[in-house]
């Protein structure tokens, strides 16, 4: 039997009530078992309803199409509506705002993409 591992990297991080997320693409369904266990855990430390996310996109961020759904149907039940998406370091950033467009508008989230983490903190402040 073959033992699949995560593809990627993540870091997660609280802080004020935001989720701080670093992730190094590619990733596989083992990748998104991996986050969705962490951010579970993370959702514990955040005050429901007041929380939101800011993630950061490194390298390539790309993700193999059968995950899109598993992953917009695991964010649905989440109780955070405004995710900031930081392409500053990401390879890929043309794919990755579509990807993540289509993602979070399937979801009902509020969404921008910004190209530093300066600006991406201002406007989840401004919106919370």
């Amino acid at each position: 039997m073959t033992n699949v591992v995560p593809l990627g990297t993540l870091k997660l991080s609280i802080e004020d009530n935001i989720i701080f997320i670093e992730a190094t693409g590619p990733w596989n369904i083992e990748y998104l078992d991996h986050l969705h266990e962490k951010l579970l855990k993370a959702l514990t430390q955040v005050a429901p309803h007041t929380y939101s996310v800011i993630l950061t996109l490194k390298g390539e961020a790309i993700s193999v199409e059968s995950t899109l759904e598993y992953h917009i149907n695991f964010i649905r039940h989440s109780q955070s509506k405004i995710v900031a998406v930081n392409l500053e370091h990401c390879t890929t950033s043309l794919l990755a705002e579509n990807l993540f467009s289509k993602m979070y508008r399937a979801a009902g989230f509020k969404y921008g993409f910004f190209d530093n983490a300066f600006e991406a903190r201002l406007w989840v402040e401004k919106e919370m």
